[in-house]
C-alpha cells in the first residue's frame, strides 16, 4: 500500500509543480507554446497566453475570436513555424524578435512584446509586428 501511494503521489501533476504550467515558463518559451498550440489549430487552448484587455475585447465582440486572432497573425494558415532571433527582458516586458516561416520557403521578420500579467508572460497584441 504504500508503495503504490508513492507511485500515485509522484505521478500527480500538482505533486511534480506542473511543469509545463504556463507560470513556469519565462517569455520565451510562452510565446513558443502560444505559437506551438496555434499552428496545430488548438486556438483555445491559447486563452492564457493572452493579457486580459484582449480576452476581454474578444468576450466584448461577438465578432472576434482567438481563430480569428491567430488567422491574422498567422497568415490565414500560411506561417508554418516561428524561431526566435532576439529577446530583450526586463521586470515587466519582453521584446522578441523571430523570424516567421510561411508555406511558399519564405523566412520573414516579426516582432513581439509580451508583457508580464498576473504571475505570467502574455501576448498584448491582436496582431503581430511586420
Amino acid at each position: 500500500m504504500r508503495k503504490f501511494f508513492w507511485v500515485l503521489f509522484l505521478t500527480l501533476p500538482w505533486a511534480t509543480g506542473c511543469l509545463d504550467s504556463h507560470s513556469n515558463m519565462g517569455p520565451a518559451s510562452c510565446f513558443e507554446k502560444a505559437y506551438q498550440l496555434a499552428l496545430a489549430g488548438k486556438y483555445d487552448e491559447t486563452a492564457e497566453f493572452f493579457t486580459d484587455d484582449i480576452l476581454n475585447f474578444v468576450k466584448t465582440n461577438q465578432e472576434m475570436t482567438l481563430q480569428k486572432i491567430w488567422a491574422g497573425r498567422l497568415n490565414d494558415g500560411a506561417v508554418k513555424g516561428v524561431k526566435i532571433i532576439e529577446r530583450h527582458t526586463d521586470e515587466k516586458n519582453c521584446d522578441i524578435k523571430f523570424f516567421i516561416f510561411t508555406s511558399d520557403g519564405q523566412s520573414l521578420d516579426g516582432e513581439e512584446t509580451l508583457v508580464f500579467e498576473k504571475g505570467m508572460w502574455k501576448l498584448d497584441k491582436i496582431k503581430r509586428l511586420r
